[in-house]
């Protein structure tokens, strides 16, 4: 299977130099960075991708990712941040673990734990089914479904509807993604009120399945967070 990873960045041309491209050129695979105009002659990689709209939000810049791989026929999708510098060291592993899309026709996507979650590291590639995704993921291109005006959430999106199309996830335990707290630094595809643009993204997912609850993380800057309580979205281990 053909896979691309997707940096969709913004006004971060520093991170993405010092983490970020470091990391997608050490996978053997191709890849892309994905930009607004403004951004466009700052950052220094091969392949690049200018958007036609700016300040659109993360869901654009991904929407827009997709478009590409599908028109350039890439089977497979890896979205990296820009401040991620390692996945444990998943270029030994990347061919085998895509090879499980092959193998397995409703595999929605790959993901994988923090570096900080020592509780969710194993030697096995995999220990669970249906973990939910967070920032960095594998995702078969067609199960892919960014949507414009999901930002906050989108790797909440994209494990939602995942579920609801009777699709898995498969969790990587072996590998753990290294880059900044979530939602610190300053710049990004999320510079914009993350709060109230949290709520109208929990609205959405609350208006297909209305038993999606809501958690408040005081600590953080969308402040509200969509909690998934049905039986369908539980992980399962393997």
């Amino acid at each position: 299977m053909k896979a691309l990873a997707i940096v969709p960045s913004k006004g971060r041309a520093d991170v993405f130099a010092k983490f970020g491209k470091k990391f997608v050129d050490s996978l053997g695979i191709d890849s892309i960075v994905v930009l607004e105009k403004e951004d466009y002659d700052n950052y220094d990689h091969p392949n690049k991708l200018m958007l036609e709209k700016s300040n659109a939000g993360l869901g654009y810049s991904l929407l827009c990712g997709k478009q590409y791989a599908k028109e350039n026929g890439y089977d497979l999708i890896f979205k990296v941040d820009d401040d991620v510098s390692a996945i444990g060291t998943i270029s030994e592993d990347l061919e085998t673990i895509i090879s499980y899309f092959d193998k397995h026709d409703n595999l929605g996507a790959v993901c994988f734990p923090y570096d900080f979650e020592f509780y969710n590291k194993s030697n096995k590639l995999f220990t669970h089914i249906n973990k939910r995704l967070q920032t960095c993921y594998l995702i078969r291109t067609d199960s892919f479904r960014p949507m414009e005006g999901i930002s906050t959430f989108e790797d909440f999106s994209q494990f939602f509807h995942i579920v609801n199309n009777n699709e898995f996830t498969l969790f990587c335990a072996r590998h753990a993604i290294k880059c900044k707290p979530v939602g610190g630094g300053t710049g990004g595809c999320q510079s914009f009120d993350r709060k109230v643009q949290a709520q109208k993204e929990i609205e959405y997912f609350k208006s297909i399945d209305p038993t999606i609850g809501v958690i408040i993380k005081e600590n953080k800057s969308w402040y509200y967070e969509p909690k998934f309580t049905g039986k369908q979205y539980k992980a399962k281990k393997i």
